[in-house]
């Protein structure tokens, strides 16, 4: 048998690696003496289709304890490091519907002396992790504890990364909590919760920015006063295109629509974006009246 792996949890925010560390027990529950010597993990992604991640490392400086001898039915603790990109949380965002799946493959170049006999025998041979009697290792990762993780890691999308949206004017702080509860919905694979936030976050501007409920043309009036009549028009017809979406989550109409989490992201980042421009106007308006 080989030596088991009994996986103990998932965090990230380490203090001397950057990435997420995998915890785990290594038990040996041979009759022999057995050494690690050397080792090589990998994880992956994914059920039906399985995605390469990137290798798993020790996360220590020096030779770690799981290095040394492990008697029978010892165990020592291990911790791997994945040092993730922005791209690789992506990744397993745009594939999962709930919980996440990960997979780790590998080998172990194990050293194990047997006792017996006039003198003990030495073998070294290439072994690979076991856990729960298996291999490769399959790690469920449940829903509510990535949504926690991604929250430690402050992800949201990668695009936000790249091209982020301007801070939010003071006056927009209600539509600001509309459209993280969004994101904390889309997490969840909630898209209708999620579009309907989205819907909020723009139908609440009106009384948050002039003291009154307004129409959309006001309010973009108001937001755009700057800008000539066509842009302003032509801004209003887009947004009204873009809340008709959202109101699709609603289900009023004669013919429902199902939502899934593709509408989600897509009306998040369109919300992001909408929402940046018209917070900046803002600020530009204010500004040329004081």
């Amino acid at each position: 048998m080989s030596l088991q792996f009994t996986f103990q949890g998932l965090k990230v925010g380490i203090p001397r690696l950057p990435g997420m560390l995998f915890s785990f027990t290594i038990t040996n529950p041979n009759q022999r003496i057995s050494g690690i010597w050397s080792y090589n993990f990998e994880l992956y992604y994914g059920t039906a289709e399985i995605q390469f991640l990137g290798p798993l490392i020790a996360n220590l400086p020096s030779l770690p304890e799981w290095f040394h001898d492990f008697r029978q039915g010892e165990e020592r603790q291990c911790e791997l490091v994945w040092n993730y990109e922005r791209k690789d949380i992506q990744k397993i965002e745009d594939a999962r519907q709930g919980d996440v799946h990960f997979e780790i493959k590998g080998n172990l170049l194990v050293a194990s002396d047997y006792h017996g006999g006039n003198a003990p025998k030495r073998e070294v041979a290439w072994d690979v992790p076991y856990s729960n009697g298996a291999y490769p290792i399959h790690l469920t990762i449940a829903q509510s504890d990535w949504i926690r993780l991604l929250d430690e890691m402050k992800f949201t999308h990668i695009l936000l990364y790249e091209f982020p949206a301007p801070a939010y004017h003071p006056a927009f702080a209600r539509s600001a909590t509309h459209w993280t509860r969004a994101w904390e919905h889309h997490r969840k694979n909630e898209p209708d919760a999620a579009l309907t936030e989205c819907f909020k976050a723009f139908e609440c501007l009106g009384f948050d920015l002039l003291g009154s409920p307004v129409t959309r043309r006001q309010l973009i009036q108001s937001l755009l006063a700057q800008e000539p009549a066509p842009k302003q028009e032509k801004f209003l017809e887009m947004l009204e295109k873009v809340q008709d979406f959202m109101h699709l989550a609603r289900h009023a109409g004669t013919q429902p629509a199902k939502m899934n989490r593709d509408d989600s992201e897509m009306m998040l980042l369109c919300a992001a974006s909408l929402l940046g421009y018209l917070s900046k106007h803002h600020t530009r308006v204010n500004a040329a009246t004081t």
